[in-house]
């Protein structure tokens, strides 16, 4: 049954959110917002599965070696497309323990911003949670896909629904900026398709042409392509994806989106949509690539990741809309994930990859929360929101608190742990940047304590500023999910050995081939060419987990 589960979970979102659109009218406003949890509840639960089936199969001595890469219940679901001509592709549904933890992810945050959307979402809320639910089938599509195409159809399958919730239920410019998102996706679409095919011819052979994670990165492993070869299809990749996660000159839409959505939307688009870009850079680059991501990714991509880190921290210092504060400040955590990731070592990507997730908790938790304020306050305007709310709003204020301390790195908390990991990662490789980016962590936690001070500190108020129901903190829809992020933010932040353990096989695995000779010397000499054969390489060569 566990083998099925990634079809379970793109299945359901997919039949329920169509099934909510096409029904939208038929449906009640109460029975539109009950199938809508009731789902989002479920798909929550076939993920915790999945990820728990993925964690309890690698805890067993033998997961790490590669004889049971293919083996047991967590084997990939392949299916065979004959096309015209008798060509026959393969394409394959699988899970590792980084695309369990992200469908774990899209699924909690998808469930709580439904939970908030229920108060928030004043007109048309089946269909809102139908185009919901259709997003978060194309995000599990990308998360659970173990072969390019199919990968691709998920990175692309993810953004129509994206759009229409930007321009349908955002701001009044919401329209132009869901267009000027258009516009930055195809952008990035193309140079990502040439990647890919560049990718598969760069491996494939006359009598053999493979789409598959598990064979690509196996013959990237023991091939004798050089850096000139890849390094081509390293920068297109480098353009499609880096748009995708905002990388730095390509962040320009990421602002105005955050603005122009509605709170509950750009809890997901922070917090899972961000992170497409850095999982492809998992799945595709750090295995298939690994030359030119020895070549340029400490040193290119790591010092892009600093710049996106002060860059982040100064321009939300500089926001007084507290919606563009929290998008700049994202846009600065994902430097940190960015930072670890091309490091290349194994505490920088265990690291980077944990702070994906933890990233993807908090930040969701504090556009939930400014949606809250929002909606209460009637303005998004920090002056205008505050002073003096931790007497009128007591819930707000521990929650939002809460969650600016652990954004910021508090000890006990979980982006206390990533961060950390990540920058000691990078410290081994480069203690330049390393040290650069420590001032985004001074910024980060200026940033939030004054936001605090700002919202829920000093004199309140006159109750005529309030709107119609000043008194009125937090419902049950809305600190109810908050809550369980609360929860989910302790638990790795104060046991977070469990999680490291439960990723660390697979991403012990991805950076396997950078502790062999060639990559190593391109990492600290930055050699021109370095051919990479199979009698250098390891023993267990194949990076990706797939089964």
């Amino acid at each position: 049954m566990t083998a099925f589960l990634p079809l379970l979970i793109i299945g359901l979102p997919l039949i329920a959110g169509v099934a909510l659109l096409l029904f939208a009218k038929q449906l009640s406003e109460a029975s539109g917002k009950a199938t809508a949890l009731w789902i989002s509840g479920t798909l929550c639960c076939l993920s915790i599965w999945q990820w728990s089936s993925v964690t309890q199969f690698l805890s067993q001595p033998a997961a790490s070696t590669a004889a049971v890469q293919q083996a047991g219940p967590l084997a990939p679901v392949p299916f065979i497309i004959t096309a015209p001509g008798g060509m026959r592709v393969q394409i394959a549904l699988g899970a590792d323990s980084i695309g369990a933890a992200m469908v774990l992810l899209t699924a909690i945050i998808g469930w709580a911003a439904l939970c908030v959307a229920t108060r928030h979402i004043h007109k048309n809320f089946t269909s809102y949670a139908g185009w919901m639910l259709l997003a978060q089938a194309g995000l599990m599509i990308v998360f659970l896909a173990m072969d390019i195409l199919l990968f691709y159809v998920g990175f692309e399958l993810a953004i129509l629904p994206l759009l229409v919730l930007i321009a349908g239920w955002g701001e009044e410019d919401s329209p132009r900026v869901a267009k000027r998102f258009v516009l930055f996706t195809l952008a990035g679409s193309i140079p990502m398709v040439l990647a890919l095919v560049g990718i598969v011819w760069l491996y494939s052979t006359p009598d053999k042409v493979t789409t598959l994670f598990s064979d690509l990165s196996l013959q990237a492993a023991t091939s004798t392509t050089t850096l000139t070869q890849q390094q081509w299809i390293f920068a297109l990749l480098v353009f499609g994806l880096g748009i995708k996660m905002a990388l730095i000159p390509l962040h320009t839409w990421l602002p105005d989106t955050y603005r122009a959505s509605a709170p509950t939307t750009a809890a997901l688009l922070a917090a899972v949509v961000l992170k497409m870009g850095l999982f492809g850079f998992l799945r595709l680059a750090i295995p298939m690539l690994p030359l030119a991501t020895a070549e340029y990714g400490p040193v290119v991509l790591g010092s892009l990741g600093v710049l996106a880190i002060v860059y982040g921290g100064l321009s939300a210092l500089a926001q007084r809309d507290i919606r563009l504060l929290l998008a700049y400040s994202s846009l600065s955590h994902v430097g940190f994930i960015t930072l670890g990731l091309f490091s290349l070592t194994r505490e920088g990507v265990a690291g980077a990859t944990l702070q994906m997730f933890n990233h993807g908790v908090t930040t969701a938790a504090m556009f939930l929360l400014a949606g809250c304020l929002i909606e209460r306050r009637g303005t998004a305007m920090i002056q205008g929101i505050g002073p003096g709310l931790a007497s009128v709003y007591p819930r707000t204020a521990i929650l939002t608190i809460f969650f600016l301390m652990a954004g910021a790195g508090m000890p006990g908390a979980n982006n206390f742990v990533g961060e950390l990991l990540a920058l000691s990662g990078m410290l081994s490789v480069s203690p330049a940047l390393a040290g650069a980016a420590i001032v985004g962590i001074l910024l980060g936690a200026w940033y939030s304590l004054r936001l605090a001070k700002d919202l829920f500190f000093g004199a309140p108020q006159k109750q005529s500023q309030l709107r119609k129901h000043p008194l009125h903190d937090l419902s049950v829809a809305e600190w109810l999910p908050l809550t369980a992020l609360v929860v989910v933010t302790l638990l790795i932040g104060l046991w977070p050995q469990s999680a490291i353990q439960s990723i660390q096989v697979d991403t012990n695995r991805l950076v396997q081939v950078y502790e062999a000779a060639p990559t190593k010397v391109a990492i600290q000499a930055h050699i021109d060419s370095v051919p990479l054969t199979s009698a250098t390489m390891p023993s267990s060569p194949n990076l990706e987990a797939t089964r």
